[in-house]
């Protein structure tokens, strides 16, 4: 109760008041939007819409309230999950979100398990080596260099493009029937190129991390007697390094699942990936303010959700070792 009581502190209250209001303002202070518009210009808004999407923006954001008065409403409308109405899409914002998140939490969250499992071992292995090469430190160094939207358009234009072998964009094939064999092994396929860049993007940061941290622990004094007393190397590598590993990554692991969705999203533009990332840029075009609102606002509550969870994580570590 007591660990409860202290991750609901008055520290991630001040958090969500700040996601709230930020995304409440951020609509009304952006130039171009429709919020942004006077009451003698709603007429603007009224022509380019049509009738019934205008309601539902009036309905919705209520511009003719007090400011004071929009924000207990727009309170009241997250605290029942609503939020809004797309212009783009002519549909609610919460089903659009819902039907495209499935696909960028797969990308992120299974970019992030192969980037781990590749960087971590290799890094731990390399920071033992006494032979270690800084060509390879180096050459891992410079790929963290390369943005990750550039490296997703690198790997399209040779593997897509001119090589032909991964389709260009999309998660499956149009008319493909759905929930079979056939349908999940052509998910796979359209996958493998975003996958791949993410992976990518993901191994270096990793890697430095992890190489870093086994380079310290190695150096430790219960590391150097383990050595000393001849125990077995893979047991040094998980008993004495990784797990003495773990509080510090924990502490650093949290940025990269922000980081997974973050970057998942720029991928998911350039490969027509219809997830998150697809959508906001869908979202930025056509200048539906309801829809990106909606999705950073998810963005925004996604990146508390996992610095807290990673808190309690490590607090729960610290507490067993």
């Amino acid at each position: 109760m007591e660990r409860f009581k202290d991750l609901s502190g008055p520290k991630y209250f001040l958090y969500i008041v700040l996601i709230l209001a930020l995304s409440f303002f951020l609509p009304r202070i952006i130039p171009g939007s429709p919020l942004s518009l006077s009451e003698t210009d709603t007429y603007i808004l009224n022509l380019s819409l049509p009738e019934d999407t205008f309601n539902a923006f009036k309905d919705y954001y209520s511009p003719d309230k007090p400011l004071i008065s929009q924000f207990l409403i727009y309170i009241k409308q997250i605290l029942t999950l609503d939020l809004g109405y797309s212009f783009y899409f002519k549909m609610p914002v919460l089903a659009l979100i819902l039907g495209r998140i499935p696909w960028t939490l797969f990308l992120s969250m299974v970019s992030l398990v192969l980037s781990f499992s590749i960087a971590v071992p290799l890094a731990i292995n390399e920071a033992l080596n006494k032979k270690s090469s800084k060509i390879k430190l180096i050459s891992i160094i410079s790929l963290q260099a390369i943005p990750m939207f550039l490296l997703g358009l690198i790997i399209q234009l040779i593997f897509s493009y001119r090589l032909r072998w991964f389709p260009s964009g999309g998660a499956y094939t149009v008319g493909i029937e759905f929930f079979t064999k056939d349908f999940y092994m052509d998910v796979l396929k359209h996958s493998f190129l975003p996958l791949v860049a993410l992976v990518m993007g993901e191994i270096p940061s990793l890697y430095i991390m992890a190489y870093n941290s086994a380079k310290k622990i190695n150096k430790e004094n219960y590391t150097l007697m383990a050595n000393y007393l001849n125990i077995e190397p893979k047991d040094i590598k998980k008993k004495y390094i990784f797990y003495n590993m773990i509080p510090e990554m924990l502490g650093k692991l949290n940025i990269q699942f922000i980081y997974a969705i973050t970057g998942s999203i720029f991928v998911e533009s350039i490969y027509s990936y219809p997830g998150m990332g697809q959508l906001l840029k869908i979202a930025a075009s056509g200048r539906d303010y309801p829809l990106m609102q909606g999705i950073l606002l998810l963005i925004a509550f996604y990146g508390l959700f996992v610095t807290i969870v990673f808190e309690s994580l490590l607090k729960r570590f610290k507490m067993r070792y």
